[in-house]
């Protein structure tokens, strides 16, 4: 993939972003006269729908400019806009291309912050770089939120702890615990498998049973309950299933 200049790649999502809003308001227009025009009417409620809506479809459109042939490329191209996001005063943009370029599986995570025994060093393994970029996308807060937090998700499946930048859930133990409602509401979307695997990241290490791990269970088992008792039980399975692991707990 050809990484463009700076800003023909922003201009050219500005115009089809703008371009889009002219469509949907020239749809949503009726005629009553010459020169005159009113709006269908919508409850809030809708209103606020469609908004949602709208910031999807803008961050899809977005989305739909990038592919990578291999790791590489696609951490160039991270690299550049999160460089460009951490100088910039208007961060939106910015953010949902990094948003968008971000890797959709624990595979391609791997691939673009970890170790392999065999290849080496993948393109963001060095820190701080790669340890940098996780943690901003995990603070991300201007993409839809659903759409946010199905790919957090993704990145997670799967995930086992490893000596490098793939470790703790990416973070989204924090997520669980200020936007409980939030994740929630997309994991239980999942199979029990996915949810179980996504509980026993946040917690797996070399040592599990550990005081920070309690902590953080303490803290997230009455948020997930509250929202669904299922899920609930799934934190606790999970977690309870690490600490019955003998001390010899590895990867």
């Amino acid at each position: 993939m050809k990484i463009e200049p700076d800003g023909t790649l922003l201009q050219r999502s500005r115009y089809l972003i703008i371009l889009l809003g002219l469509i949907l308001i020239s749809c949503n227009q009726v005629n009553t006269g010459p020169g005159q025009f009113v709006m269908d009417s919508v409850s809030s409620y809708d209103q606020q729908e469609s908004s949602n809506d709208k910031n999807k479809n803008e961050v899809e459109l977005i989305c739909q400019e990038y592919s990578f042939e291999n790791p590489k490329e696609r951490a160039d191209t991270l690299m550049k806009y999160f460089s460009l996001a951490e100088k910039s005063n208007d961060k939106k943009l910015y953010d949902e291309i990094i948003f968008c370029v971000f890797p959709d599986s624990f595979r391609e995570m791997q691939e673009l912050f970890g170790y392999d025994d065999h290849n080496g060093a993948a393109p963001l393994y060095e820190f701080p770089n790669g340890d940098k970029i996780i943690k901003y996308f995990g603070k991300l807060t201007s993409i839809p939120r659903d759409q946010y937090y199905d790919k957090y998700i993704n990145i997670c499946i799967g995930g086992i702890w490893e000596a490098d930048n793939i470790k703790e859930g990416f973070g989204i133990q924090e997520r669980l615990l200020f936007d409980t409602e939030g994740v929630c509401g997309r994991l239980v979307k999942r199979s029990d498998k996915e949810i179980l695997s996504l509980f026993q990241f946040i917690f797996d290490g070399p040592h599990p049973d550990n005081k920070n791990n309690r902590n953080i269970y303490k803290q997230l088992l009455p948020r997930v309950e509250k929202f669904d008792k299922k899920l609930g039980h799934l934190l606790s399975e999970s977690f309870d299933g690490l600490m019955k692991e003998n001390r010899g707990h590895r990867h």
